[in-house]
């Protein structure tokens, strides 16, 4: 999720202790991360503003052991660990350009603060250079040792050509579209004794906003305005009629679930975007709400999310909804007026009139807003929230009581009663009512849980899960199940339990107490970066899904959600804008075990739009819906795979079995009756 308005993010995930063959480094903060390869040629050099970061290392290879550092100093050389992370804490007093110089020889890192700001990016992603099965055209023969009897026919999901098992082999003509992969499935399988599982779920991602306008009607709803300019950080008419109207599409891909941006009201003005407030910056992403019981009007009304689900559940498609326990949004000059929250100046301008002159910045919309005035006990106030302001408790240092990027943070820990504020009580429209003996956390969950009763939404992506307590999570899951199975009973349906997968900033493919709190699912924020390599040669993939596998089958409640590009991190196609390469990567993910999500665009290689000082912002650039031929045939390879994911649940829920051989990477996956043969003959010559 994006959370900071005055943050330009470069950060990363936090990386697994293995051994790769070229060292990797990433750079994160709390909410956003990014991750490079180290070159010992050429220094990394990016831009970094006023935070806290943590610099994860992994893929020295050697002997070497060093004592992680306490604080990082500039100029001075910093011992890496071999065979395993290097995890530094640092802090930017002053934004700039910073410089990363990795010693090959001493395995060391030196931090420099640049003079100068560059011109332009100076990094520039090269395409991994790795070793790689090569495919010299005609027939080949694969070895299925004995996953299937002499006699059975087997048909290429990817090409449609149909082959017959002799001796335990096949022969078969490659498609050249498929990038070197075939896709083995029996010419006779039956789906009816492999039912879905949400190990095999194929999640799609829409953020809303950017998604499909259907409504232009709604396009500037709470007077929120177009900034004229870049559009950087506004809203861009995408709603969930548009969602509605793409669903064939979405189908199209082989989508069993799809992931909805917050579709709550958000706040209706605006913050200062980037550090140098170069735009302005509203809540289009859903992360920071001002009502959880409505739906914000810029994406629709109730009537829209019924007939989505309705429509979604009729082509065998879930829906997930974002829930938001931890924070609140901002207090924008828009929202203090419109609630007469009395903290602002005497004169002040209409919100959704003032924009800053050719002197000023978006930032300098704070002059209007006194934050020393004691009336701020009228906002949300000090019983609900932590914030930097009079009558309210600091922020902690713990991941519960910490602020992220400044946003107000419920105490979700609390166990006082307390009564929402009278602003949002008679916020028009609203369902929330006061309750006696509720705690925070009891009217946050009710909130949430209101949606999953009224509608049979499926399931949660929960945002920021390791700053709210487990036993809320538990409670959480806990309602949601019990509204889920009261919405079925009441329109005769039946279906899987409710569904939560939480993003843990960080987390990697391996079973963690999390999913003792009530998680189904958490997102694996290691493949992204795995995934360069799979990209350049899909063997390359060959120990993570053997790793995802194996855990898979010793783990029966564990499923990691795979992705290649996010919101928070960087879009895939951005790294190398190589549609080949792309092409690549999407085997690689939608072939991976486990749970798999596709950010939108994806499909069709969508690139960054502007960001000006705040590189997210452009990884939520407009889907593209007029495609080039390149585009075109990208999304036909992806609705290819997608849909040989989507029949055989034992692609990502399988057991995994490889099958040695010469000049190619060939396994088995096996789940329940449902066996598929998956084979890389090598990329082609150029």
């Amino acid at each position: 999720m994006k959370l900071k308005a005055d943050l330009l993010t470069i950060s990363t995930l936090l990386a697994s202790a293995c051994v790769v063959a070229e060292p990797t480094i990433t750079i994160s903060t709390t909410t956003n991360s990014r991750n490079f390869p180290l070159n010992p040629n050429q220094p990394l050099v990016v831009p970094l503003v006023k935070d806290s970061y943590t610099i994860d290392v992994i893929g020295i290879d050697g002997n070497c052991e060093a004592t992680e550092p306490q604080k990082v100093l500039f100029n001075q050389a910093i011992q890496l660990n071999c065979g395993a992370t290097t995890s530094i804490p640092f802090k930017i007093r002053f934004t700039g350009d910073y410089s990363f110089h990795y010693d090959a020889n001493e395995q060391t890192l030196l931090f420099k603060r640049e003079a100068k700001k560059a011109k332009e990016s100076v990094f520039k992603r090269p395409i991994p250079s790795v070793e790689c099965e090569i495919y010299q055209g005609g027939e080949v023969t694969l070895n299925l040792g004995d996953s299937f009897a002499d006699g059975t026919l087997l048909r290429d999901a990817y090409s449609d050509q149909i082959v017959t098992v002799r001796d335990q082999q096949i022969s078969i003509l490659p498609s050249p579209k498929s990038g070197g992969v075939v896709l083995l499935e029996p010419v006779e399988h039956s789906q009816q004794n492999t039912p879905f599982t949400y190990r095999n779920a194929n999640i799609y991602f829409v953020m809303i906003d950017r998604f499909n306008n259907a409504d232009p009607s709604n396009d500037n709803s709470y007077r929120r305005r177009k900034d004229g300019m870049q559009e950087i950080g506004t809203f861009h008419g995408g709603d969930l009629k548009g969602v509605i109207e793409k669903l064939d599409y979405i189908a199209s891909l082989g989508t069993n679930v799809i992931w909805l941006s917050p579709i709550v009201e958000q706040v209706h003005g605006f913050v200062g975007g980037g550090e140098k407030g170069s735009f302005p910056f509203y809540a289009y992403h859903g992360y920071w709400t001002r009502d959880f019981t409505k739906i914000d009007a810029n994406l629709g009304n109730e009537d829209d999310l019924k007939t989505l689900v309705t429509e979604a559940h009729k082509r065998g498609i879930k829906i997930l909804l974002d829930a938001v326990l931890n924070h609140s949004g901002y207090a924008t000059l828009a929202d203090l007026q419109l609630d007469s929250i009395e903290v602002t100046s005497v004169n002040t301008p209409s919100a959704s009139q003032w924009q800053p002159n050719t002197q000023q910045s978006w930032h300098d919309v704070h002059q209007f807003i006194d934050y020393q005035n004691p009336n701020w006990t009228n906002w949300w106030g000090p019983d609900w929230v932590r914030a930097g302001l009079p009558g309210y408790d600091a922020p902690g240092s713990s991941d519960v009581t910490m602020t992220l990027a400044g946003l107000p943070d419920f105490k979700t820990e609390s166990v006082q009663r307390v009564t929402p504020p009278n602003w949002l009580l008679a916020n028009p429209g609203t369902r929330v009512k006061a309750r006696e003996n509720f705690t925070i956390a009891d009217y946050l969950i009710e909130w949430q849980t209101d949606w999953v009763k009224r509608f049979g939404i499926d399931g949660y992506r929960v945002d920021t899960v390791k700053h709210v307590g487990r036993d809320v999570w538990l409670r959480l899951k806990q309602e949601a199940s019990t509204s889920l199975e009261q919405w079925r009973e009441q329109h005769a349906q039946t279906g899987q339990p409710f569904w939560m997968m939480g993003e843990v900033w960080g987390h990697a493919a391996y079973r963690s107490p999390y999913f003792d709190d009530g998680f189904d699912a958490l997102i694996n924020f290691d493949m992204q970066k795995k995934l360069d390599k799979g990209a350049a040669c899909f063997s390359k993939m060959a120990d993570t899904y053997q790793h995802y596998a194996n855990t898979l089958k010793k783990e029966p409640d564990f499923n990691p959600v795979s992705y290649m590009s996010s919101h928070d991190t960087e879009l895939f196609f951005s790294r190398f804008k190589n549609y080949e390469l792309q092409r690549n990567a999407a085997s690689a993910l939608l072939l991976s075990p486990g749970a798999i999500q596709v950010f939108y665009g994806d499909e069709v290689g969508r690139d960054i739009g502007p960001y000006a000082d705040d590189f997210h912002q452009g990884t939520r650039s407009d889907m593209v819906w007029q495609l080039s031929l390149e585009q075109q045939k990208l999304l036909e390879h992806w609705q290819k795979i997608g849909k040989f994911r989507q029949t055989h649940p034992a692609v990502g829920a399988g057991e995994q079995q490889v099958i040695e051989q010469k000049n190619a990477f060939v396994f088995s996956r096996t789940y329940q009756d449902d066996k598929v043969i998956i084979a890389f003959v090598g990329n082609s010559k150029k």
